[in-house]
């Protein structure tokens, strides 16, 4: 049940980001919308995984989103060249200021990512296990390198 409601609170936190992160493409350009719209493609692919997780529904078609979020992923890197701040980008300075700590997030989104895309679809637990593990990878970057939805 746990796991469940982790999901669950995981998933509504995704649909309000990828629904917030949209409205504001219209006013990105270069590099800064195309990180945009790379962000928010692996959030509605996170998404739609946490519904069919929660359906326990699809648990086959995780495969492909897993591997479309670790394909997306190894291309961030090159979505943020330097001085790419411009409005109305969520990306902090310290991404550049720490740079290889970035990249070697990032690496680890795509590795797990990667180990999603190869887990059993016959086994729920398992899933759930990596899905979390993807998430937090996420979270991990976006905490340190993102500036908050409430502050922007």
């Amino acid at each position: 049940m746990k796991q469940f409601i982790l999901i669950a609170a995981f998933a509504v936190m995704l649909s309000w980001t990828a629904a917030r992160a949209h409205k504001g493409h219209e006013h990105a350009t270069g590099a800064v919308r195309e990180r945009m719209e790379l962000m928010t493609d692996m959030g509605k692919r996170l998404l739609a995984i946490s519904k069919r997780l929660r359906a326990n529904k699809e648990l086959d078609r995780i495969a492909a989103d897993a591997r479309a979020i670790k394909d997306a992923s190894g291309k961030l890197t090159s979505k943020f060249p330097p001085g790419s701040t411009q409005f109305p980008t969520a990306a902090k300075p310290v991404v550049w200021q720490q740079w290889e700590d970035f990249t070697e997030k990032v690496k680890k989104l795509q590795m797990e990512a990667e180990k999603l895309s190869t887990t059993s679809p016959l086994d729920g637990d398992a899933l759930r296990k990596q899905f979390r593990a993807v998430a937090y990878a996420c979270d991990g970057c976006h905490k340190t390198y993102r500036t908050p939805k409430e502050t922007r």
